[in-house]
C-alpha cells in the first residue's frame, strides 16, 4: 500500500504542476494581459506610466518563464502563494481565514448527504417501480436539474421571507465552528448544499444496488433461503459501496463549486464568496491560490476514496488487480 500511495502522490504532483501552469497562463489571455489588474486597481489614474510602475512593483516586467519559475518555486519551497493585489495581504493568510468556514460547511453537507442519500437509494432499489420510488425519483430529478442559485432563492422565499422565519444569512465574522454553537443561521445554506448533493448520489446508489441485485451470487443467496433484508444488507450493500466510495471522492470539487454559489447567495464569508470577490476584482494571486487548493483537495479525496475502497472490499487489491 505504501508504494501505491507514493505512486499516487507522484501522479498528484504532476497534476498540480499542470494546473499551476495552466492557471498561471490564463491571465495572459485577458484584455491588457497580465497588467489588467492595474486598470481595475488604479481606476481613473491608470495612465501608461502608472501601469508600468505598478507592473514593476509586482514583478510583471519579467519574462513569462522567469515569472512561472518564481511562482512554482515559491509555492513548493516556501509555501508562498503571493500577495493579494486588493487586500495587500498574503494569499495564505486569506486562505487560512476563509477555508475553515467553507470546509465545515462542505463537511457537514457531505455527512448529511451520505446519511440521507445512501439509505434513500437502497430503499428505492428495494421498492423499485412503486409510488414511493417514482416520487423520490421525481424529486431527485427536480433537485438535480434546478440551478443552485434558484434553489437558494426558493428556500429564502419559502423559509426566510415567510413562515417559518429563518435567518437569510449566517452571522458575519464568526468562527468556523459557529454552525455548531449557533446553528440556526446555517440551516438554509447547509440544507441547500445537501439537497443538491442528495439528488445525484441517491440516484447513483439506486442504480448500483439494482445492478448488484441481478448478480448470480445474489440469486444464489436467495435460493438458499436468505431473507430480503439479509440479501440486501449482507450481500448487495457491501458490493454496491465500492462505486459509491469512488463517487464520494469526486464529490469534493462539486461541493466546493456549490459552496461558491451558496455562499454568494446567503452572504456567507467563506472561500466561495472570496473567490467571487477575487475574480470580480481581478485579484489573480487569490484566484490562483484558491484554484490550487481545490485541486489538492480533489486529489486527496480521490486518493482517500481509493484507499478506503481497498479496505472496505478486501477482494479488491489496492494495486487494482483481483485478489
Amino acid at each position: 500500500m505504501l508504494s501505491y500511495i507514493l505512486r499516487r502522490l507522484v501522479q498528484a504532483l504532476v497534476v498540480v504542476l499542470i494546473v499551476m501552469v495552466f492557471t498561471f497562463s490564463l491571465p495572459y489571455m485577458q484584455p491588457h494581459g497580465i497588467v489588467a489588474p492595474a486598470y481595475a486597481i488604479l481606476g481613473d489614474h491608470a495612465t501608461p506610466a502608472r501601469v508600468a510602475q505598478w507592473a514593476a512593483q509586482n514583478g510583471m516586467n519579467h519574462p513569462y518563464l522567469a515569472r512561472l519559475w518564481t511562482y512554482i518555486s515559491q509555492v513548493f519551497f516556501h509555501l508562498n502563494l503571493g500577495v493579494s493585489y486588493r487586500e495587500n495581504a498574503s494569499v495564505m493568510s486569506i486562505i487560512r481565514l476563509y477555508v475553515p468556514r467553507t470546509v465545515w460547511l462542505a463537511a457537514v453537507s457531505l455527512l448529511l448527504t451520505v446519511i440521507i442519500a445512501i439509505p434513500l437509494g437502497i430503499y428505492q432499489a428495494s421498492h423499485r417501480n412503486t409510488v414511493s420510488d417514482y416520487t423520490a425519483t421525481g424529486v431527485a430529478f427536480f433537485l438535480y436539474g434546478v440551478p443552485a442559485f434558484l434553489l437558494c432563492l426558493l428556500a429564502l422565499e419559502a423559509f426566510s421571507f415567510h413562515w417559518p422565519h429563518l435567518p437569510s444569512s449566517p452571522p458575519s465574522g464568526v468562527a468556523p465552528w459557529a454552525m455548531f454553537t449557533n446553528p440556526v443561521g446555517f440551516i438554509l445554506p447547509v440544507a441547500c448544499l445537501t439537497l443538491l448533493s442528495i439528488a445525484g448520489l441517491s440516484r447513483f446508489m439506486r442504480g448500483t444496488v439494482l445492478e448488484v441485485l441481478v448478480q448470480d451470487y445474489v440469486r444464489t443467496a436467495r435460493a438458499k433461503g436468505c431473507s430480503n433484508s439479509r440479501v440486501l444488507f449482507r450481500h448487495a450493500l457491501r458490493n454496491a459501496l465500492g462505486p459509491i466510495i469512488t463517487i464520494l471522492g469526486l464529490y469534493i470539487p462539486a461541493l466546493f463549486g456549490g459552496a461558491l454559489i451558496i455562499e454568494s447567495v446567503f452572504n456567507y464569508e467563506g472561500l466561495g464568496m472570496q473567490t467571487v470577490f477575487a475574480a470580480t476584482n481581478l485579484d489573480v494571486p487569490v484566484v490562483l491560490g484558491i484554484t490550487l487548493l481545490i485541486t489538492i483537495f480533489t486529489l486527496l479525496g480521490n486518493l482517500l476514496a481509493d484507499v478506503t475502497l481497498g479496505l472496505v472490499n478486501p477482494q479488491i487489491r489496492i494495486e487494482g488487480t483481483k485478489a
